[in-house]
C-alpha cells in the first residue's frame, strides 16, 4: 500500500476538509465541574442534528425529482432517482433509531447529575426535525411559536409551512399521470384524503404498469415506519431515564411524546393497505 504523499502549508488535508478542529471544539458542557456523561449526551444530539441536515438535503432532492417527473419522456428516470434517495433516507432513519442504544448506556443518576443545567432547553425545540415534519406534510402552524427565539430558523419553518410538501408533490405527480381523479375546488379534506388513498390503491392493483411508483411508495412507507419507531424509542429512552417526569423544556415528557405516535407523514399510503384487503 502506497503511503500518502506529504502535504505542505495551505494544501487540503483530511482535517481541513472536514473542519475536524472546529467540529471537535463544539462540545461545550454546562455542568461544573463537567460531568463525564454530558459529553456523550451532547455528541449524540449533535449527531442527530447532522443526520437531520442530511435528511433535509435528500428529501429536497426527492421533491425535485418527483416534480421533474411530471409530463416528461424520462419520467421513469426521475422516479427511479427519487426511490434511490428515499432508500438512503430509510437507512439514515434506521441509524437514528439505533443511536438510542448508545444513549441508554447512561445511568439515570448520571443524567440527573447534569440535567438541571439544561433547562429550559429541550429536544422539542429541534428546528431541523420540525422542518422534516413540515417538509413531509405534517404541518402545524401552532408549532411555530416554539421557534420564535431563533428568527432565522423561524423564517425557514414558515417557508416550509407555506410551500408544497413532499406529500403534496407526490399526489400532484400522480394527478399529472391521470392516476388521481381531479377534485372540485371546494373538495373537503376528507374527500381529498379518500381520492389520494384510491390513487395509491390503483397503483398497487396495476403493479406491472407502476413498479417504479410502487418502489417510491414502499420506501415512503418504510421511512414513515422508521420515524414512528424513532418516536417510540425516544419515549422508551425518556421513561428509562427520568420516568414520567416533566421534560427540561416544560413539556409533559413521555406523555407528550406518546401523543406523537399516531402522527404519520403519509397516512394515505397506510389507508390504501386497508383498501387492498377489501374485495376489488
Amino acid at each position: 500500500m502506497q503511503a500518502p504523499s506529504e502535504t505542505g502549508p495551505g494544501q487540503l488535508t483530511y482535517g481541513s476538509y472536514l473542519k475536524v478542529a472546529e467540529l471537535i471544539g463544539l462540545q461545550q458542557t454546562e455542568s461544573q465541574p463537567p460531568h463525564h456523561d454530558e459529553m456523550l449526551f451532547i455528541i449524540i444530539h449533535q449527531t442527530y442534528e447532522l443526520w437531520f441536515k442530511q435528511l433535509l438535503h435528500e428529501l429536497d432532492a426527492v421533491v425535485h425529482n418527483l416534480r421533474q417527473s411530471a409530463g416528461t419522456p424520462s419520467s421513469r428516470d426521475y422516479i427511479y432517482e427519487a426511490a434511490r434517495l428515499l432508500r438512503r433516507c430509510t437507512e439514515i432513519a434506521r441509524v437514528l433509531v439505533e443511536q438510542f442504544t448508545i444513549l441508554e448506556t447512561m445511568l439515570p443518576t448520571h443524567f440527573l447529575a447534569f440535567r438541571g443545567g439544561l433547562r429550559p432547553a429541550s429536544g422539542f425545540q429541534s428546528e431541523q426535525f420540525r422542518e422534516i415534519e413540515f417538509l413531509c406534510g405534517l404541518k402545524d402552524e401552532k408549532m411555530l411559536r416554539y421557534h420564535e427565539p431563533t428568527p432565522e430558523m423561524y423564517a425557514q419553518l414558515e417557508r416550509r409551512l407555506r410551500e408544497p410538501s413532499l406529500r403534496d408533490v407526490i399526489f400532484d405527480a400522480l394527478s399529472e399521470l391521470g392516476i388521481m381523479p381531479a377534485l372540485a375546488e371546494n373538495a373537503g379534506d376528507e374527500q381529498r384524503f379518500d381520492a389520494r388513498a384510491q390513487a395509491i390503491l390503483a397503483i398497487y392493483r396495476d403493479e406491472k404498469s407502476h413498479r417504479d411508483w410502487i418502489d417510491v411508495c414502499e420506501r415512503l412507507t418504510e421511512f414513515d415506519e422508521l420515524i414512528v419507531s424513532w418516536r417510540l424509542r425516544h419515549i422508551q429512552m425518556v421513561e428509562r431515564t427520568i420516568g414520567i417526569k416533566m421534560g427540561t423544556g416544560g413539556s409533559s415528557g413521555s406523555s407528550y411524546l406518546k401523543m406523537t405516535l399516531d402522527k404519520k407523514f403519509f397516512p394515505e399510503l397506510w389507508a390504501a393497505r386497508s383498501l387492498l384487503t377489501e374485495t376489488p
